[in-house]
């Protein structure tokens, strides 16, 4: 049942469209909740690991359409940040590591995939509709979120997370 919600709200966020979505000053707790999870081949991998960085922390799943669409500009976002110290953390929803893989033969990306295989991270950082981001800034904290989908290699948000960069960064 909860999942054929997530799906209905997925959904509807697809219906608002891509294009008027932005990024917008996170509101919240600006400390994340924890997030220490495996990624695709049993790598752990710890957000607070990646201190010092911007990092996109996006949660999806294989069967939300609005997931899907945004993928590719991930990728393209990964290829413009190359150099500089951003990550993306794509955390998927209680997939099979066989379902992940089939999607990604077929919708390539080489960022880090990471499986929320009982839901507990969805939980702890409060998510209720796909795709959910937040960007954290290298002082470890939420500067921005996002419900729904986002082209994420346009010009405003490559500025945006580039400003969340270290001064000496934004010279790579």
């Amino acid at each position: 049942m909860k999942r054929v919600l997530v799906g209905l709200v997925c959904l509807l966020l697809m219906a608002g469209g891509v294009q008027a979505r932005e990024l917008k000053p996170y509101q919240g707790e600006p400390a994340p909740p924890p997030l220490a999870l495996p990624d695709l081949h049993g790598k752990p991998h710890d957000l607070a690991d990646y201190r010092g960085q911007a990092v996109l922390v996006n949660f999806w799943a294989t069967w939300c359409p609005p997931c899907v669409h945004e993928m590719p500009s991930m990728q393209r976002l990964k290829e413009k940040m190359a150099g500089k110290p951003f990550a993306i953390l794509a955390v998927d929803m209680a997939e099979s590591e066989a379902d992940v893989n089939k999607f990604l033969a077929k919708v390539k990306v080489d960022f880090t995939i990471l499986m929320d295989r009982d839901g507990k991270a969805l939980q702890r950082w409060k998510v209720f509709a796909f795709p959910t981001s937040f960007l954290i800034g290298p002082d470890g904290k939420i500067h921005y979120a996002l419900f729904g989908a986002l082209e994420w290699d346009s010009e405003e948000v490559v500025s945006i997370i580039e400003g969340l960069l270290p001064k000496e960064s934004s010279e790579y």
